[in-house]
Protein backbone atom coordinates (compact mmCIF):
# COMPACT_ATOMS: atom_id res chain seq x y z
CA UNK A 1 0.00 0.00 0.00
CA UNK A 2 1.58 3.88 -0.59
CA UNK A 3 1.53 5.95 1.94
CA UNK A 4 1.32 9.60 1.61
CA UNK A 5 3.04 11.83 4.16
CA UNK A 6 1.78 15.19 3.96
CA UNK A 7 4.32 16.63 6.95
CA UNK A 8 6.77 19.37 6.25
CA UNK A 9 9.97 18.00 5.66
CA UNK A 10 11.32 19.10 8.95
CA UNK A 11 8.00 17.70 11.20
CA UNK A 12 8.77 14.41 9.10
CA UNK A 13 9.89 10.92 11.48
CA UNK A 14 13.47 9.97 10.00
CA UNK A 15 13.76 6.34 9.72
CA UNK A 16 17.54 4.76 9.52
CA UNK A 17 18.94 3.78 6.28
CA UNK A 18 19.71 -0.07 6.34
CA UNK A 19 22.72 -1.00 4.50
CA UNK A 20 22.17 -2.74 1.08
CA UNK A 21 22.03 -6.32 1.61
CA UNK A 22 24.16 -7.07 -2.07
CA UNK A 23 27.18 -5.01 -0.06
CA UNK A 24 29.27 -7.45 1.21
CA UNK A 25 31.50 -6.64 4.10
CA UNK A 26 35.37 -7.88 3.76
CA UNK A 27 37.29 -9.13 6.53
CA UNK A 28 40.76 -10.33 6.71
CA UNK A 29 40.07 -13.80 8.01
CA UNK A 30 44.25 -14.95 7.61
CA UNK A 31 45.57 -12.54 9.58
CA UNK A 32 48.39 -11.63 7.42
CA UNK A 33 50.37 -8.83 8.58
CA UNK A 34 53.34 -6.29 7.81
CA UNK A 35 55.02 -7.64 11.16
CA UNK A 36 54.73 -10.90 10.03
CA UNK A 37 55.41 -10.31 6.24
CA UNK A 38 59.28 -8.81 8.10
CA UNK A 39 59.45 -12.00 10.62
CA UNK A 40 59.16 -14.24 7.60
CA UNK A 41 61.64 -12.14 5.10
CA UNK A 42 64.48 -12.02 8.16
CA UNK A 43 65.73 -15.19 7.73
CA UNK A 44 66.12 -15.35 4.48
CA UNK A 45 67.85 -12.14 4.90
CA UNK A 46 70.27 -13.56 7.27
CA UNK A 47 71.10 -16.38 5.00
CA UNK A 48 71.79 -14.36 1.93
CA UNK A 49 74.42 -12.80 4.27
CA UNK A 50 75.63 -15.96 5.12
CA UNK A 51 75.74 -17.30 1.29
CA UNK A 52 77.63 -13.93 0.66
CA UNK A 53 80.07 -14.33 3.50
CA UNK A 54 80.91 -17.82 2.19
CA UNK A 55 81.16 -16.60 -1.25
CA UNK A 56 84.03 -13.66 -1.04
CA UNK A 57 85.42 -16.26 1.35
CA UNK A 58 86.13 -18.72 -0.68
CA UNK A 59 86.96 -15.97 -3.41
CA UNK A 60 89.88 -14.80 -1.54
CA UNK A 61 90.98 -18.30 -0.66
CA UNK A 62 91.46 -18.77 -4.44
CA UNK A 63 92.99 -15.63 -4.84
CA UNK A 64 95.27 -15.95 -2.24
CA UNK A 65 96.35 -19.42 -3.87
CA UNK A 66 97.11 -17.83 -6.54
CA UNK A 67 99.13 -15.18 -5.22
CA UNK A 68 101.10 -17.55 -3.28
CA UNK A 69 101.37 -19.92 -6.65
CA UNK A 70 102.62 -16.57 -9.01
CA UNK A 71 105.18 -16.09 -5.50
CA UNK A 72 106.44 -19.25 -5.62
CA UNK A 73 107.04 -18.63 -9.96
CA UNK A 74 108.60 -15.71 -8.99
CA UNK A 75 111.01 -17.52 -6.55
CA UNK A 76 112.02 -20.09 -8.68
CA UNK A 77 112.58 -17.61 -11.65
CA UNK A 78 115.07 -15.67 -9.50
CA UNK A 79 118.09 -17.38 -11.07
CA UNK A 80 117.57 -16.90 -14.09
CA UNK A 81 116.92 -13.55 -13.34
CA UNK A 82 120.22 -13.03 -12.33
CA UNK A 83 121.87 -14.83 -15.30
CA UNK A 84 119.80 -12.25 -17.47
CA UNK A 85 120.51 -9.16 -15.57
CA UNK A 86 124.25 -10.47 -15.87
CA UNK A 87 123.78 -10.92 -19.28
CA UNK A 88 121.93 -7.07 -19.92
CA UNK A 89 124.83 -5.73 -18.19
CA UNK A 90 127.73 -7.57 -20.39
CA UNK A 91 125.91 -6.59 -23.48
CA UNK A 92 125.43 -3.02 -22.22
CA UNK A 93 129.22 -3.27 -21.65
CA UNK A 94 130.09 -4.91 -25.19
CA UNK A 95 127.94 -2.13 -26.56
CA UNK A 96 129.56 0.44 -25.15
CA UNK A 97 132.44 -1.02 -26.28
CA UNK A 98 131.44 -1.36 -29.38
CA UNK A 99 130.53 1.93 -29.85
CA UNK A 100 133.51 3.63 -28.44
CA UNK A 101 135.81 1.29 -30.77
CA UNK A 102 133.16 2.34 -33.91
CA UNK A 103 134.03 5.93 -32.67
CA UNK A 104 137.81 5.59 -32.67
CA UNK A 105 137.47 3.67 -36.16
CA UNK A 106 135.76 7.13 -37.19
CA UNK A 107 138.22 9.28 -35.92
CA UNK A 108 141.64 7.14 -36.35
CA UNK A 109 143.87 8.79 -39.30
CA UNK A 110 144.23 6.39 -42.14
CA UNK A 111 148.46 6.81 -42.02
CA UNK A 112 148.69 3.90 -44.68
CA UNK A 113 146.94 6.61 -47.17
CA UNK A 114 148.72 9.49 -46.14
CA UNK A 115 151.98 7.72 -46.49
CA UNK A 116 150.88 6.58 -50.21
CA UNK A 117 149.85 10.50 -50.85
CA UNK A 118 153.28 11.11 -49.59
CA UNK A 119 155.12 9.21 -52.16
CA UNK A 120 152.99 10.44 -55.29
CA UNK A 121 153.13 14.20 -54.28
CA UNK A 122 157.06 13.59 -53.78
CA UNK A 123 159.07 15.67 -56.73
CA UNK A 124 162.25 14.40 -58.43
CA UNK A 125 165.15 14.80 -56.66
CA UNK A 126 163.74 14.82 -53.09
CA UNK A 127 163.72 11.84 -50.94
CA UNK A 128 162.33 11.38 -47.32
CA UNK A 129 165.05 9.78 -44.29
CA UNK A 130 163.12 9.39 -41.35
CA UNK A 131 158.94 9.73 -40.84
CA UNK A 132 158.03 9.95 -36.44
CA UNK A 133 154.47 10.50 -35.16
CA UNK A 134 153.48 11.38 -32.15
CA UNK A 135 149.95 12.10 -30.49
CA UNK A 136 149.48 15.48 -32.41
CA UNK A 137 152.17 15.94 -34.51
CA UNK A 138 153.77 14.20 -38.00
CA UNK A 139 157.42 15.02 -38.38
CA UNK A 140 158.92 14.31 -41.69
CA UNK A 141 162.88 14.71 -42.32
CA UNK A 142 164.19 14.43 -45.86
CA UNK A 143 166.60 15.28 -48.68
CA UNK A 144 166.75 17.50 -51.79
CA UNK A 145 169.42 17.43 -54.44
CA UNK A 146 169.28 19.76 -57.33
CA UNK A 147 171.07 20.24 -60.30
CA UNK A 148 169.87 23.56 -60.76
CA UNK A 149 170.46 24.39 -57.49
CA UNK A 150 166.69 24.97 -56.85
CA UNK A 151 166.46 23.26 -53.53
CA UNK A 152 163.81 25.27 -52.00
CA UNK A 153 161.35 25.41 -54.70
CA UNK A 154 161.32 21.66 -54.90
CA UNK A 155 160.37 21.84 -50.98
CA UNK A 156 157.84 24.41 -51.70
CA UNK A 157 156.16 22.13 -54.89
CA UNK A 158 156.40 19.41 -52.25
CA UNK A 159 154.50 21.32 -49.26
CA UNK A 160 152.25 22.87 -51.99
CA UNK A 161 151.29 19.35 -53.62
CA UNK A 162 150.37 17.90 -49.80
CA UNK A 163 148.86 20.94 -48.97
CA UNK A 164 146.53 20.87 -51.89
CA UNK A 165 145.43 17.13 -51.36
CA UNK A 166 142.47 16.99 -49.50
CA UNK A 167 142.81 12.86 -48.39
CA UNK A 168 145.86 13.72 -47.06
CA UNK A 169 145.58 17.22 -45.31
CA UNK A 170 142.00 17.35 -44.13
CA UNK A 171 143.48 15.37 -41.26
CA UNK A 172 146.30 18.46 -40.16
CA UNK A 173 145.80 21.97 -38.51
CA UNK A 174 149.58 22.94 -40.47
CA UNK A 175 151.89 21.71 -42.57
CA UNK A 176 155.21 23.82 -42.54
CA UNK A 177 158.63 23.41 -43.42
CA UNK A 178 160.72 24.18 -40.33
CA UNK A 179 164.21 23.57 -40.45
CA UNK A 180 166.87 23.51 -44.06
CA UNK A 181 170.40 23.23 -43.55
CA UNK A 182 172.51 22.63 -46.69
CA UNK A 183 175.85 20.12 -46.97
CA UNK A 184 177.64 19.07 -49.39
CA UNK A 185 178.57 15.75 -50.34
CA UNK A 186 180.76 15.20 -53.37
CA UNK A 187 180.51 17.60 -55.61
CA UNK A 188 177.24 17.76 -54.93
CA UNK A 189 175.15 20.31 -52.91
CA UNK A 190 172.14 18.46 -50.89
CA UNK A 191 169.52 20.26 -48.67
CA UNK A 192 168.50 18.53 -45.55
CA UNK A 193 164.85 19.72 -44.64
CA UNK A 194 162.28 19.17 -42.03
CA UNK A 195 158.47 19.21 -42.27
CA UNK A 196 156.07 19.31 -39.35
CA UNK A 197 152.41 18.72 -39.49
CA UNK A 198 149.97 18.95 -36.53
CA UNK A 199 146.69 16.93 -36.12
CA UNK A 200 143.38 18.15 -35.51
CA UNK A 201 142.14 17.19 -31.74
CA UNK A 202 140.28 14.20 -32.15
Amino acid sequence: MIEINLLPEELRVKTKQKAPEHVAVVTNTTGFTQEKAFIYALPAILVLFVLLHFYFGIVSMVKGGQLATLNRKWLDLGPQKKVLDEFSQQYSSSSADASITQLLINQRVLWGQKLNKLSLNLPPGVWFNDIALTKQTIIIQGSVISLQKDELTLINKLLDNLKADKDFYNDFISFELSNVQKKTIGSYDVSDFVLTGVLKAK
